[in-house]
């Protein structure tokens, strides 16, 4: 990895989606342990899995 010796620390952030049928927060644990061998455990600020359903919900909800 290249890094200056002279420049300043910047906060870096990512943001991908992906469509998938196999295990979300399995996948997104292999991520994080992808992320951690690039910059180390200890630089990792943050790290979030956010499932969202692709498919409508089977029943109507109740208009109030």
């Amino acid at each position: 990895m290249m890094r200056s010796m002279s420049s300043d620390p910047v906060l870096v952030s990512v943001e991908l989606r992906f469509v998938t049928t196999d295990d979300a927060n399995q996948l997104g644990e292999r991520i994080r342990e992808a992320v951690h061998m690039i910059v180390g455990r200890e630089a990792l600020e943050d790290f979030r899995v956010k499932v969202l359903p692709l498919v409508p919900p089977k029943k109507p909800r109740a208009v109030e």
